[in-house]
Parts: C-alpha cells; sequence; structure tokens
C-alpha cells in the first residue's frame, strides 16, 4: 500500500446518526441559560452528580460550550507514528456542527492536549468548543479566535511524543464530583464559569424544558424580593429561591 493510501485510511463515525434532538435549535436555548439551573434540574429527574469536577473551567469568563458531546480518548505515549494522523482525519469527519470535543486524558500532565492549529482544523469541521479533562497550550490564541475552551490547566509543552489520541467516538469517563462520570457519543455538554454538567442524550430536552420553566419563575423571584417580599412567601410562590 502506498503512503498516500495509509493516510487516506480512516474509520466514519458520524456523531449526527446518534442525537436524538435538534442540535441548532437545542444549543441557541442551552446557552441562554446557565449550569446551576441545568445540574438543579437533572438532579430533580434523579439524575444527581452530573457535573464534572471542580477545577474544569473556561479560559475567559464568559465563554460557554453548548452541544452534543463528541468524545475522544487519549494515551500517553512517546509515540510519534505518523500514520496515527488517521485517527484524526476520521476524527473530523465525524463531527457535525455544532458538537463539543470532549477529551479524557487518562490523567496525563506533561503536556498541552489541545491548542489552536487543533482548534482550528475542528472549527471547520463544525466543533463549538472544546471541554479538555487536562490541560491546552496557546490559551491567547484560543481566546483571541474566540473558540470555547474549558480545561483543568495550561502547559506549554508540544503533545507530539507525549500524548496522543487512542480512539474516538466511544463511550468515556471524566471526572466528576461524586466520582467517575460516563459520558457517551451525543450527551448534552453545558459549561458556564462555574463549570461543565453533562445532560444523557435521551434526557436532554426534558432536562432543558424544566429549566426553562425555572428561569422564568427565577425571573419573577427576583423582582418579587427586590420590591420586599417575603422570601418565604417568594418561594412558596415561584418554588425558586
Amino acid at each position: 500500500m502506498s503512503e498516500d493510501k495509509i493516510y487516506d485510511t480512516y474509520e466514519l463515525r458520524p456523531l449526527a446518526d446518534v442525537v436524538p434532538y435538534d442540535i441548532p435549535s437545542t444549543r441557541e436555548r442551552y446557552l441562554k441559560l446557565y449550569t446551576a439551573l441545568i445540574y438543579d434540574s437533572m438532579e430533580a429527574y434523579g439524575m444527581p452528580g452530573r457535573s464534572m469536577e471542580s477545577g474544569v473551567y473556561p479560559l475567559t469568563v464568559d465563554m460557554k460550550v453548548a452541544g452534543p458531546a463528541f468524545p475522544v480518548r487519549r494515551q500517553t505515549t512517546p509515540n510519534t507514528d505518523p500514520y496515527t494522523h488517521n485517527i484524526r482525519l476520521g476524527l473530523m469527519k465525524s463531527m457535525c456542527d455544532g458538537c463539543i470535543l470532549l477529551s479524557d486524558v487518562q490523567g496525563n500532565k506533561n503536556c498541552g492536549q489541545f491548542g489552536e492549529i487543533t482548534a482550528t482544523a475542528m472549527r471547520a469541521a463544525g466543533c463549538a468548543g472544546a471541554v479538555i479533562d487536562g490541560s491546552t497550550r496557546d490559551s491567547n490564541y484560543l481566546i483571541n479566535m474566540n473558540f470555547p475552551t474549558f480545561c483543568r490547566f495550561r502547559n506549554p509543552v508540544e503533545g507530539l511524543g507525549r500524548s496522543m489520541i487512542v480512539d474516538y467516538m466511544i463511550p468515556i469517563f471524566v471526572n466528576g464530583i461524586d466520582g467517575m462520570i460516563r459520558v457517551d457519543p451525543g450527551d448534552f455538554i453545558f459549561g458556564d464559569n462555574d463549570g461543565v454538567v453533562i445532560v444523557p442524550k435521551n434526557e436532554t430536552i426534558r432536562v432543558l424544558e424544566q429549566a426553562e420553566t425555572w428561569f422564568e419563575n427565577e425571573k419573577l423571584s427576583r423582582k418579587a424580593m427586590a420590591e420586599g417580599m417575603d422570601p418565604f412567601e417568594v418561594y412558596n410562590r415561584y418554588g425558586r429561591f
């Protein structure tokens, strides 16, 4: 097989095929809300603990991510085999508009696992943001290009020869507040300055609708309290405090 043929070999695993909700409209609705409200909604429906561990935050306070999870798994390895880039080719072609890269780095701390060039390529493939359960580099570039990026820490070291993507569009585990959280392709990722929550894909709309109702009630609660109504009366009337 020629080198060109090797580089053309990849596996297509379309994220769009496993997403059970309309991505553009669902993203637009979630982006009007905030993570604490989404977390409360999941907890009310018997899904507690679906928040990533404290420490995964955006590069700037106003960044938000909202969209179906595109999970990838990395491995700490000195491998620099160029043919492994076929994984990235399959990965890019499997993305869809509005997806969010969610990267399990297997605890790697010796390099930056995401940077500006990767973000540029993924944005062109439809990716609308990234959540790295590890580190980024090129932080200023990511901020300047307004690519929503969440991470634990920052690291200037090149990933090649230290860490590489070994699989994509598979269930992964990320660190959560109560232990590991399983994330399947298409689960809804939502993050803001408080952190990142993960909604099971088949619960995405139900959780959203409850949160939207509470969001409107909270507006009424704020207004009533500002006007001097007793806080307990406010809670009894609107159910949010």
